[in-house]
This record gives C-alpha cells, sequence and structure tokens, in this order.
C-alpha cells in the first residue's frame, strides 16, 4: 500500500467535493478480506474474500477494453451521463474519463469498499473529475439521457450491494432522457377501461409520444355476437374470433407506428397470436394487471407472451405469474388522475343532484348487497350498476343502476359527507380477510380530497397512514365509524387533506408512469437505443435562433418535436401566421398529401 500522503490527498479531496461521504468513510471499517498486491507490472491489485477487483494480468488495458464497450453503448443510447456502479481501484473510471466527454457518475455503496480503495491507490484526480454517489445516498433524476455501466467484478462481492445499486440506479437512468413511442390498448369494457386512458395522458405529460387506442367503441359489436350463436361453446368461439380481428388491429397498428413499447390494461383483447406479432413488429410488450388474479385467471394463458406483467398485488402473485412464464414481474399499484380526480366547489343543483350524508359509487358485488343493508336507516345513495335483485337496497340505487361516468363520480364524492369504500369479493358478506390490492377508487377519493372510509388492505398500510384514511376491519367498524364521523365535519376534513396530499405527492398517474418506463428502459436499453429515438423540443431548442427558437419556447422541454406536435397549437391563436407556423403547416400538408402514400 502508499503512505499516508497519498491518504492524506484522497481525503483532501473527498472533503472539499463530498463531505457527507468522507464522514460515511471515516467511520467505516475496512471490508472484510480485503487484501492488496503488486502485480508484475507493478500496478496495485486489490480483491475481496477471494474475489478479484480487476484483472491480476493487465488491469490497466482491461480498463482501457472496458471503457471502449462502455462508450459504445453510451453513443449508442444517445448517453451524456454515464453512471459507473462500483468504484473499485478506480481503473475503469480513468480510462472512461480518458475517452469520455459526458458527465461521469461513481455509485459505490459499501463504505468499507470506498475506505479501502482511499487507502491503496492515489484516486485524487479522479474524484476531482467525477459525481460520486456514496453510501446510503441515491442517485438524482435528471433529463439528461444516461447509461448504468455496472463494473462486473464488484458484482460478485458478498452482500449484493452492487447489485442493489445497479438495480436503483437503472430505474433512475430510465427515468433520465427516455423518450418512447407508447400504444396504450384499452379493453372493450370494465373498470380498467378508463385506467387506459389516465395512463395515456399520463404518458404523454411526461414527454413520451403516446397513442391510446381505445377498444370500448368495439362492445357493442361484441354484445351483438350473440345472437348468432345460442350454444355457450359455439359463442364464445364467435367471441374469440372477434377478439382475435381486434388483436390483429393493434398489430397492424404498431407496425404502422413503429411503437416502442405496448401497454395493455386488464381484458385487453390480445391473445397469442396478436402478442407475436407485436414481438414482430419490434415492440416491447407490458400488462399492467389492475385485478385480483385469483378471480381473473386468464393471465395464465396469455403472461408468457408479455415482456413485463405489472400487478396490483405481490409475493404470491408473483409466484403465480412468474410460473406463467411472464418475462418480468413488478409491483405497480393504482393510481388517480388529478385533471380528472379533485376537489369540486359544487353549485347548489349539483349539491342536490349528488349530495348524501353516505353514498357507494361501484358494482353490486355480493359482499356489497350484504354489507350496505347496515346503512338503509341513514341518508344512502347507491350509485352504478349491477344491482338487480338488490331487495330492500333497490330504492336507494340511483338511476336505476345506470352507469356512472368518472366525470359524475367526482361530483358525488365532493357531494358526499362519508363515501364508503368497500373491496368488491364474490365469497365473502363482509371485509376480505384475504384482500391485498388497493382499488382505484381509494386513490380516486383521495385525489378528489373527499372523505372514505375503506376496509383493511394488506397493501394499505405502505400507501396510505392511520392518520390520512380511516380503515376499518369489519362491516360492523364501517358503520360505527360512519357514524361517529357524520357529525364531525372538521375531524373528516383533517383526514381529507392529509390524503390529498398523499396522493398527489406519491400516487397519481404519472408516478406510476414513470416508474414503469423506468423498469422498462433499465432492463431494455440496449434494444430501445437502437430504435430511432424521439426527438424533443429540447433538443431542437439548443441550435435553434431567431423566429423558430422564439416559437419553441412556447412549448415544454418534454414536447416530441414532430409536424403533429408543432401544429396542434396553431388553431388556437388569433392572428397572422408566423413564419416557423407556416413552415410547418406546410410541411404537414405536404407530408399528408405526398409522402403518406409512399410510407405505407
Amino acid at each position: 500500500m502508499m503512505g499516508p500522503q497519498m491518504l492524506e490527498r484522497n481525503r483532501e479531496v473527498l472533503q472539499s467535493r463530498f463531505p457527507d461521504i468522507l464522514l460515511v468513510v471515516a467511520e467505516a471499517p475496512v471490508v472484510a478480506g480485503f487484501e492488496c498486491t503488486h502485480g508484475a507490472d507493478g500496478c496495485i491489485l486489490a480483491s475481496v474474500a477471494g474475489v478479484p477487483l480487476q484483472n491480476p494480468h493487465g488491469p490497466v488495458e482491461e480498463a482501457r477494453r472496458w471503457a471502449r464497450a462502455s462508450v459504445e453503448k453510451l453513443e449508442l443510447a444517445g448517453a451524456r451521463r454515464a453512471i459507473v456502479v462500483g468504484l473499485g481501484l478506480g481503473y475503469h473510471v480513468e480510462a472512461l474519463l480518458e475517452c469520455f466527454d459526458g458527465t461521469v457518475i461513481v455509485v459505490e455503496p459499501n463504505p468499507g469498499l470506498l475506505r479501502a480503495a482511499l487507502g491503496a491507490r492515489d484516486l485524487s484526480g479522479l474524484l476531482a473529475r467525477v459525481e460520486l454517489v456514496g453510501p446510503g445516498a441515491e442517485l438524482a433524476d435528471s433529463l439528461e439521457p444516461s447509461r448504468v455501466l455496472p463494473y462486473a467484478p464488484l458484482l460478485l462481492v458478498a452482500g449484493g450491494l452492487h447489485r442493489d445499486a445497479v438495480e436503483r440506479s437503472q430505474r433512475v437512468a430510465g427515468r433520465s432522457g427516455a423518450r418512447l413511442r407508447v400504444l396504450v390498448v384499452s379493453p372493450m369494457y370494465g373498470g380498467s377501461h378508463p385506467i387506459a386512458g389516465h395512463a395515456c395522458r399520463a404518458l404523454n405529460r411526461l414527454g413520451h409520444e403516446a397513442e391510446l387506442l381505445d377498444l370500448s367503441t368495439f362492445f357493442e359489436g361484441f354484445r351483438g355476437l350473440s345472437g348468432f350463436a345460442t350454444k355457450d361453446s359455439r359463442r364464445r368461439q364467435t367471441e374469440s374470433l372477434y377478439c382475435d380481428a381486434l388483436g390483429d388491429g393493434v398489430a397492424a397498428r404498431v407496425e404502422e407506428t413503429g411503437a416502442d413499447l405496448v401497454l395493455a390494461l386488464a381484458q385487453a383483447p390480445l391473445g397469442e397470436a396478436a402478442l407475436r406479432k407485436i414481438e414482430r413488429a419490434g415492440a416491447l410488450r407490458a400488462l399492467w394487471f389492475v385485478e385480483d388474479y385469483r378471480l381473473f385467471t386468464y393471465w395464465r394463458e396469455v403472461a408468457q407472451f408479455y415482456d413485463y406483467v405489472f400487478t396490483i398485488q405481490r409475493d404470491e402473485c408473483h409466484d403465480a405469474m412468474g410460473a406463467a412464464g411472464a418475462g418480468h414481474v413488478s409491483y405497480l399499484p393504482c393510481a388517480f388522475d388529478p385533471e380528472v380526480h379533485r376537489p369540486l366547489d359544487l353549485a347548489r343543483p349539483d349539491q342536490l343532484a349528488y349530495g348524501s350524508d353516505v353514498s357507494f359509487v361501484g358494482a353490486g358485488y355480493r359482499n356489497r348487497r350484504d354489507s350496505f343493508r347496515r346503512f338503509l336507516d341513514v341518508d344512502f345513495r347507491l350509485w352504478g350498476g349491477d344491482w338487480e335483485n338488490a331487495g330492500d337496497l333497490k330504492r336507494n340505487l340511483e338511476r336505476d343502476g345506470a352507469r356512472i361516468s368518472s366525470q359524475e363520480a367526482v361530483r358525488i364524492w365532493n357531494a358526499t359527507k362519508v363515501n364508503l369504500n368497500l373491496h368488491s369479493s364474490t365469497y365473502c358478506d363482509g371485509v376480505d380477510p384475504r384482500g391485498d390490492f388497493v382499488n382505484p377508487r381509494t386513490f380516486e377519493l383521495a385525489g378528489a380530497g373527499a372523505f372514505q372510509i375503506v376496509d383493511e388492505r394488506a397493501l394499505l398500510p405502505e400507501l396510505f397512514g392511520p392518520d390520512e384514511l380511516v380503515s376499518v376491519g369489519s362491516v360492523d367498524d364501517m358503520r360505527a365509524a360512519t357514524m361517529h364521523f357524520l357529525d364531525r365535519p372538521e375531524e373528516r376534513a383533517v383526514f381529507e387533506d392529509r390524503a390529498r396530499r398523499r396522493a398527489l405527492a406519491e400516487h397519481t398517474y404519472e408516478r406510476r408512469m414513470e416508474a414503469l418506463v423506468a423498469t422498462v428502459v433499465a432492463r431494455d436499453q440496449d434494444r430501445l437505443a437502437k430504435k430511432p429515438r424521439v426527438w424533443t423540443v429540447a433538443d431542437v431548442r439548443e441550435e435553434a435562433e431567431g423566429e423558430l427558437a422564439r416559437h419553441l419556447a412556447r412549448y415544454t422541454d418534454t414536447t416530441p418535436f414532430t409536424i403533429d406536435d408543432m401544429i396542434r397549437t396553431i388553431p388556437d391563436r388569433h392572428g397572422p401566421l408566423e413564419d416557423p407556423e407556416a413552415i410547418f403547416l406546410f410541411l404537414h400538408q405536404f407530408d399528408d398529401l405526398y409522402l403518406t402514400e409512399h410510407r405505407q
């Protein structure tokens, strides 16, 4: 090892640039099993418990090969930010600095290993040129395109700190500068249909080029198939052929748009044939399964044909999805859309039309039919469908069980003192003791600033705290809590405010889509990098001058720089056209008249 003067130089740089890291390192013991030796060429070598941290026969040359390969990956991804996970003795980082002029960030999660490295080599020059993310710290988000470069030898060190750091860094890199073309596929009907629209809008707000394929227009045709066949087997066959045709249409749209990712919501009519065609068209395939995997089991037939499956359940659900062959399974809970689910200042006519002391919006599942009879002695209104033969509840049912739109649901929630939120169950009479996932209504009510009483769910405590939502373990408790809060508006207001703050901070669709895209980009960044990148206004603005620069100032940095996006705001303006607007309109017309046919 080198002397104390070298160690002091390393510490001086740390003290100057990263004082917080120096405090952590100074208190950490050198990692167990760390040994230093000299190689035949005089280079210092290190190992941890027998695991070499570099090639013992030529660490400098090995580092240069690694750096050259890494620069190729960075250039392929268009990345100007290299995130190197693992410092080791720094040979590979030094080599990267020689051939890459972008930002270099080094993530070193092991404090004992970092201390050992500082005592083994003079790293002061390296530390002066990189950004260092030390033990316990998190990598910051950036709009700059980034690429994670794991240093393989350190992934073999016991404890898994570097492997975990790679995964965390990849999630951050996935949020950095990635601009994807996403095709969001809705089901024809059902609770996940509105989620498709929320997800698509969130993706566009994040700067991706997202398009919604709304298949609800085909639902009436699907229902009409029953008129062709009365036998169940023949009707199911006809329905399957109908769904196959829709799936083929989705695949054709993927081919036409060159989508990077197809995001299908639960119940989207995509079978094996369509998903294979989507794969051949070059798109990644993701399913957001926002349903109970135990109740809706069609995932067994399609999970293996998705590259990614996102679920609102964990543990046993993930084990089952993995056993069915799903490519990568992640937990992604539901969310709310702040543009839709928001507090409203209702006029008196709306308050009279939608208001009550207690209400519920949703379908008439078995446990709800049984439980809500406990509320017939209060001002209680039921909204939604599937309440046929509901007995005594029929007189509380509004509009004969007509479907309630998202916009009307928000008005009802805002007009109601106590909103009941009982998760559905087909096999329980009250609160489901096995209930784990949290339904969309929980987030939507919170986002709308409405007071709710929700049944206990295994995954609820990590999403909302007990001072943010009132949760109950039985229908008796739901009844008692309702009667308590009905005459306590001040207490309701405290819960409403806290729940909305938490929802806005953590549970928007933008946050969910950000996590989804980060997962996909982190795992498939090489594949995505090979596809043409969607340019944004921020990319063009760097080189723009004069009138074009002034025109682009109207747009956000993440707006895709396409002819369609550039002309979208022109009809909203008054007065004569500016030169950039006239040029974009001309290019759009030329494209439409002369180029579209040739592309087909």
